[in-house]
Parts: C-alpha cells; structure tokens; sequence
C-alpha cells in the first residue's frame, strides 16, 4: 500500500494540460484561460465625467462641476464651487490601458473576470479543452433507480454523484452504463475514447472483482493498486494504452472520497490548474482515539463558534453510510498513528462543498 500523498503525485505527475479552444465570452464562466488576456482598448476609452453636472472651463473644456455644487435660474447657472482642471474627470484609460494585461492564462474565470475581459474588447477567449471522463460501474448485483432489482440487488448510486462532480470541477462526463461481471463486458472499455477512464467497483480481490484481469490483456499498465487509507484501499491507477485510468472502490461512500482526494487533482492538472485538494484548519468538537497505520477521512458536520471552525466526527463511520456522508460537511483527517486527541485540538479538514 502507498500513501495518500504519494498516489496523488504519481496520478498528477502522469497527466498533462489539455489542449486549447476558441470560446466566446459568454461561453467563458468557469473556463480556465489557456493563454494570458490583453485588453484591447482603452478603459474608459476617452475622458469621461465622474459626476452629473455641468463641464466648465477653467482654462479649456477640462473640468466638471457636480450638480449639488450649482444654482440653476432658467439659463443662468450659479457655481458655490471653483472650476479646477481635471476636477471630477476620469481621464482615458484610468482602468488600464490598450495591450495591458487583464486576466493570466492558467485561471478559472469568475463573473468578475468576465466583465473586465468585457470591458477589454474581448469576444472570444482561448481556454482550456474540458477533460472526458468516461466512467462505467461494474456489477451484476447493481440497477438503476426505479428499474426492476433482483434478489440481493442494490442501487448504482455513485455514477450520480460522480457526474456531477466531473460536471462541478470542470470535465465532461461520459456515462457508459453498467456492466455485468463478466469479462468480456469489462474488456469492451478498451474502446472508449476519452481523456480519463474510471471504473466503479471491481478493484479489490474478490471473485467478481474483474477489472485488472479483464482489461491486463487489453494493454492495462499497472502504476499502482491500493492506498494506505481508509475509506477507499482498493483504488487503482494506470494507463489503459495511451488513456489513463482510474479504478474507484465500489463502495458508494469510498467511492466519493477518493474522487474528491483522487479524481479532483487529475481533473486540475488537466485543465492547467494547481492540483492540490483545498484544506482547513479546524478544532475537534469531542475527541478520538489513536489511528492505526491507515490515513483516516472522517465524516464531520462543521460550525463557527467565537470566530473558530470547529468539526464533529459523527459516531459512527461505516463506509456503507450514505446519509452520514450527505450531512457531512467536511472530513477530518486523521495521519496514520495519529496519537489521541481531545476536545478543542487543532484538526486538518476537507470541505465537503
């Protein structure tokens, strides 16, 4: 078994930037810019007045004075104040100026970004291709919602969850379906073209776990299999020919926390961005026992208290627990040997949202 921090680093070092498209700026939120961003005008273009009121002459047509310093009478108009040049003018492009830069290249585009592109003259703006992720559950046992289950069946539930987080951190998701246990079925991935292939379930050693038998033929490279943590032991990782490939746990809970610490970083290095999984600073609320040798991620809701985050580990953990994972507001960390810890103790967390 390697470490978290290691998995992430040989995932991310294997993958590279995405190539880049033309998309217009009303295409562009939530894009990450391939390229630096130039203004292409002046901003403000000419010299324009900061207030309403009248433009005066202090030496030439060169100053504004407001409408609350004037006393209108038909045509006349009485100043209480003395035109100074320059006095309430924005001069041509106090913003910034032609050729500046406005946004650089390798950044999310906010709404904000979006009107200084804008106000630059910019129509179109070169960004990075949204990464493919194709993604296909493994298992018999498994259905849709609302279709027809067989004894001792359940309900595929991560490929919905995991849509939308490819969806959310800025990918494209394929879904392929589900596939039985049957090698043959599982082979069919080889074909898929994409930018990063994930299975769901299939990953550990039992007799249906078929992903690495069935696809080793097919050109699996194995880099690594199983990762000191809990949850999520049995995650894959390789290339499948030229196309990565990601086996998630098919546990519902495992699988959701290792897209978050896993699948997250690779979609980031793919579009130019850093790769690192955003963490907090928080104090225990309650307290925990010793961890044994594998990096814990504990399900916690999350509250201010006097200006404090503090997290509170739910009682129980079990990876089945789907509810406890949606309540949750974050997962605590918990290092391998971590010693006890009581209440108030300064804890690293994941956000959750």
């Amino acid at each position: 078994m390697i470490a978290v921090e290691e998995a992430v680093a040989r995932i991310v070092a294997a993958l590279k930037p995405l190539e880049s498209e033309q998309v217009s700026l009303g295409s562009a939120a939530g894009r990450v810019l391939a390229a630096d961003a130039h203004a292409k005008a002046d901003q403000p273009p000419f010299a324009v007045s900061m207030m309403d009121g009248y433009a005066v002459r202090s030496t030439e047509a060169d100053a504004v004075l407001a409408q609350e310093d004037a006393r209108r009478d038909g045509d006349q108009v009485e100043f209480t104040e003395i035109a100074r040049a320059g006095k309430f003018i924005r001069p041509r492009g106090l913003d910034f100026q032609a050729n500046s830069l406005l946004v650089p290249q390798d950044r999310r585009l906010t709404p904000r970004d979006l009107v200084l592109l804008a106000a630059g003259d910019l129509e179109h703006v070169p960004v990075r291709r949204r990464p493919v992720i194709a993604f296909a559950a493994t298992g018999d046992e498994l259905s849709r919602p609302g279709e027809p289950r067989r004894p001792g069946g359940i309900v595929a539930s991560s490929v919905y969850g995991l849509d939308a987080m490819i969806t959310q951190w800025g990918g494209l998701p394929k879904d392929l379906g589900i596939l039985p246990d049957k090698p043959e079925a599982i082979a069919t991935l080889a074909a898929v073209e994409c930018d990063l292939l994930l299975t769901l379930g299939g990953a550990s050693v039992g007799e249906h776990d078929l992903v690495q038998a069935a696809l080793g033929p097919k050109g699996l490279a194995l880099d690594f299999w199983k990762i000191a943590m809990r949850p999520g032991k049995p995650l894959i990782f390789g290339h499948l020919g030229a196309t990565p490939f990601l086996g998630l746990p098919g546990n519902p809970v495992s699988s959701m926390v290792c897209a978050l610490l896993f699948l997250r970083p690779a979609i980031s290095a793919m579009l130019g961005l850093p790769p690192q999984t955003p963490l907090k600073q928080a104090r225990l609320a309650g307290s925990l026992p010793g961890n044994d040798g594998r990096q814990d991620y504990l399900r916690a809701t999350c509250e201010w208290r006097d200006g404090d985050l503090w997290a509170r580990p739910f009682a129980a953990q079990d990876s089945s627990m789907q509810k406890l994972f949606a309540q949750a507001d974050a997962l605590i960390i918990r290092k391998p040997h971590a010693p006890p810890l009581e209440d108030g103790a300064a804890v690293e967390i994941v956000p959750l949202d």
